[in-house]
């Protein structure tokens, strides 16, 4: 997210409006389209078994690890454990979020066109929770048939983790707020 962005939408409180901006954000949809090409994250490259930046399928529940509240720069604890996930296959997606959540779920779901539906955290305002960049939290995703034993490994580590929601066919909902369809972002 580049700085006039950022200014952009420091004085807009409209969550609508915002996400408007980004839907015509050029910047995201060259991001989008290197994903094609490159689909791992460089972070996450020392794993034996790799996961792409992208969401798999539709009903895929996705998480936060890490402190999401925070503005800390150092991961490297969560990294690590991000990283054990992956090569015990816990995890299908993992994907840092330097542009902020809402983007960085828009870039997660892009290339298979599919959509989320997640609950914001209620002690973070919500612009916060969905525009605020460079946080040092991984977005993961992961099939419900791995979810017990990845939430009693992250416990067990001493990572904290939030459940967010789950992967859909195609609609961006925050909250019950339908932020329109992946399409409106990508084509």
């Amino acid at each position: 997210m580049n700085d006039n962005f950022k200014k952009q939408i420091s004085d807009i409180e409209d969550l609508n409006e915002i996400a408007q901006i980004i839907a015509e954000s050029t910047e995201l949809r060259e991001r989008i389209s290197g994903f094609e090409k490159e689909p791992f994250s460089k972070c996450f490259s020392a794993a034996k078994k790799p996961v792409s930046m992208s969401f798999k399928k539709k009903g895929d529940t996705i998480y936060i690890v890490g402190d999401y509240t925070c503005s800390e720069d150092d991961n490297s604890s969560v990294l690590e454990i991000i990283l054990e996930a992956m090569d015990q296959d816990l995890i299908t997606t993992a994907h840092t979020l330097e542009n902020g959540l809402f983007w960085g779920m828009i870039e997660a779901c892009s290339v298979k066109r599919l959509g989320f539906d997640i609950t914001s955290l209620s002690e973070i305002p919500e612009k916060d929770f969905l525009f605020k960049d460079n946080n040092p939290a991984i977005l993961v995703g992961l099939s419900s048939d791995k979810e017990g034993r990845f939430v009693d490994f992250i416990y067990n580590n001493g990572i904290e983790i939030t459940l967010l929601g789950h992967v859909t066919k195609g609609e961006l909902r925050v909250d019950d707020t339908s932020f329109g369809f992946i399409g409106e972002y990508i084509d």
